[in-house]
């Protein structure tokens, strides 16, 4: 049973822009609306150097049932967005999310999982249960503290059932990811432990970056020709990134001198880390050129940096999230609305208002998703809309 309400607009936004300055401009007077619109976007520019832009697009709203969420995690969207997960109840806090090895709270927790036009849960998981960074046609990733101070990683299938453990050992094992070519990530330390090392399961092989006295590796990210993740190393922060296509091995003592490292913060912390790069999904923080989209703690916005170049573009300030619909545009959250952003960025075709609502928008991946399509959720304290986004 589906409980759906689908809205279709179409908006012509003007946008006055003077000395590099971009504002957008609410006409006074009724709104000029375009019904079947074809999109534009059409700068002018007049003899005093003041810039007009007119953008036109067209957008369906499909609103889902919300879920009852812990007001923390996000839900997470399978790869072909007809599935939802998310983190129903928890008791966690910082040391458990974090898994540092002050975190001594007993972790409760409730994940449920539905199809994506349902209104409620088809399977609910009670127990041990975090909700991970990662889901794929299978399942969804989970953590699982337990008693003795191990965690372990599994897989909760999207069928129900019982949790397929990935890795039950006696480590320590957090923030696992899932890659492009079914790559698995994950930082793991020794219980007692504080710093973390890093193994990726490739179709070549195992690799690992082991950590050094002072040195932590958390939150892994594996793109189409690499390796991305977090340092910390005698309190800093930084970016890390390492070279690697498919079909290419090679060994720790090889690619300590290939990787890019990227300073962030001088005030580094795992919890810091964690809010930089854990806020975005895996799948979807790294763009189409290679370059890495984050949380910038100084710069107080999205940032996008290329490794390859060494350089960051930030994205307007106030950018809480960002997610890509296409090589060319950006969907943008900022705390009051949610924006189109085009790319590359430059000075006069700034953030475009879409919805006047903090939405965050997550891009499904993988055969079944839409042209267009993207996931928006609206959390509050103890539930999360859920809509569909369809650019016209």
């Amino acid at each position: 049973m589906s409980s759906i309400s689908t809205r279709t607009f179409f908006y012509i936004l003007t946008v006055i822009a003077t000395a590099g300055c971009v504002k957008q401009v609410t006409p006074l007077g009724p709104s000029r609306l375009i019904v079947n619109g074809t999109p534009s976007d059409t700068i002018v520019r007049n003899d005093s150097g003041a810039v007009t832009r007119d953008t036109s697009l067209g957008f369906r709203l499909t609103a889902l049932a919300p879920v009852q969420t812990d007001g923390f995690f996000l839900p997470l969207a399978s790869s072909d967005g007809l599935r939802l997960a998310w983190q129903q109840e928890s008791n966690f806090n910082w040391p458990l999310l974090t898994a540092l090895p002050m975190s001594s709270l007993s972790a409760r927790g409730a994940i449920a999982v539905r199809e994506i036009d349902d209104t409620k849960p088809s399977h609910i998981w009670e127990g041990s249960y975090m909700l991970g960074r990662s889901c794929n046609s299978e399942g969804v990733l989970v953590e699982s503290p337990q008693a003795d101070g191990a965690r372990w990683i599994g897989v909760l299938p999207w069928k129900g059932g019982e949790p397929q453990w990935l890795l039950h050992d006696t480590a320590v094992n957090a923030f696992a990811s899932i890659g492009p070519r079914g790559e698995l990530a994950w930082s793991h330390r020794n219980i007692g432990q504080r710093e973390f090392s890093v193994t990726v399961n490739r179709p070549e092989g195992k690799f690992e970056w082991p950590c050094k006295p002072n040195e932590s590796w958390l939150l892994p990210i594996v793109a189409t020709d690499g390796i991305f993740a977090a340092r910390l190393r005698d309190g800093v922060l930084e970016l890390a990134y390492l070279p690697l296509r498919a079909g290419q091995n090679m060994t720790t003592l090889e690619s300590r001198p290939a990787i890019i490292f990227r300073n962030i913060s001088m005030r580094g912390s795992e919890r810091l880390a964690y809010q930089c790069i854990g806020s975005l999904s895996p799948d979807r923080a790294v763009l189409a050129d290679g370059s890495l989209l984050f949380f910038h703690p100084d710069l107080g916005r999205i940032v996008m940096w290329q490794p390859r170049t060494d350089t960051l573009t930030p994205l307007p300030f106030g950018t809480l999230s960002a997610s890509a619909t296409s090589s060319k545009q950006l969907l943008l959250s900022f705390r009051d609305r949610l924006a189109t952003l085009s790319l590359p960025v430059d000075s006069i075709r700034g953030p475009v208002t879409l919805l006047q609502e903090p939405w965050i928008a997550r891009t499904p991946s993988g055969e079944g998703s839409g042209p267009g399509q993207i996931m928006l959720f609206l959390p509050t304290k103890e539930k999360c809309s859920v809509a569909i986004l369809t650019l016209e």
